[in-house]
């Protein structure tokens, strides 16, 4: 098994559990957190829900981890709000070789940048 593909395990199982425990604390109407994964890394996504609903309204990506083999380190990155196609760097720590602290600063938004709407 390659170093990619265990990190790619990695980052699965911890986004999973960051949602798990987002979404047992929280009701369906101020949103569900969910993941995807891409090539290297997830995209967070939250759902938003209408009220009495239990299918989701539409859904918005919220972050992005991303593996640079070329820089080592795993990187951070909040969408554009200007297009939503593309990714800005998370301003407050944009780059790790910690995953740890990566999925902390998702889990904990200390900012706000995240979950909040």
């Amino acid at each position: 098994m390659s170093v990619v593909s265990l990190l790619q395990r990695q980052v699965e199982s911890r986004a999973q559990l960051i949602c798990q425990q987002r979404n047992q604390s929280l009701p369906a109407e101020l949103g569900k957190a969910s993941y995807e994964t891409i090539e290297n890394g997830v995209v967070f996504i939250k759902q938003h829900f209408l009220l009495d609903s239990s299918h989701c309204d539409y859904m918005l990506p919220v972050a992005k981890v991303a593996w640079s083999e070329g820089k080592s380190s795993w990187e951070l990155y909040l969408p554009d709000q200007s297009t939503l196609e593309s990714w800005l760097p998370y301003p407050f720590l944009a780059q790790s070789s910690d995953l740890t602290a990566i999925m902390r600063e998702i889990d904990k938004d200390p900012k706000s940048m995240f979950w909040e709407d």
